[in-house]
Order: C-alpha cells, then sequence, then structure tokens
C-alpha cells in the first residue's frame, strides 16, 4: 500500500511539472499605457534594403581595390 501511494504521488509530482503555470492577476499601469501611446513604427525593411546596399557598394569597392593590387604586383592565377 504504502508503495502504490508513493508511486502515485510520483505520478502526480511528474505530471505538474508539465503543467501550465497559472498566471497571477495583472493589471494594467499608467507607465504601460504610456509607453503604448509613445509606440513609433519602424520601416525595418527600408532599413535592410538600404545597409544590404550600402554592404554592396563597400564590397564592389574591396573587390575593384584588389583586383587593382592584383594587376599592380603581376600576380595572377594561372
Amino acid at each position: 500500500m504504502m508503495k502504490q501511494t508513493l508511486i502515485v504521488a510520483a505520478l502526480v509530482a511528474s505530471a505538474s511539472a508539465f503543467a501550465p503555470a497559472s498566471r497571477p492577476f495583472v493589471t494594467k499601469t499608467a507607465l504601460s499605457a504610456e509607453w503604448e501611446k509613445d509606440w513609433k513604427e519602424t520601416d525595418f525593411e527600408g532599413d535592410l534594403k538600404k545597409l544590404q546596399k550600402e554592404a554592396e557598394e563597400r564590397l564592389d569597392n574591396k573587390i575593384d581595390e584588389l583586383m587593382a593590387n592584383i594587376e599592380k604586383t603581376g600576380v595572377a592565377e594561372k
């Protein structure tokens, strides 16, 4: 009987580990309401396209610089 009680207690304990946690009662504060009022949408896609264009330009400039150095030194692949 004691063994069965321990097994049932272990099963309940392991099942409670996977049960969702209960949420405490939450109220909306003035601070969070003020933060939502000041929310501004950001154009992330536009920023990413701008950054990508700048990176591609820097890469092209670096490739041109390296190609000029190869031509200047006379070292080329055979």
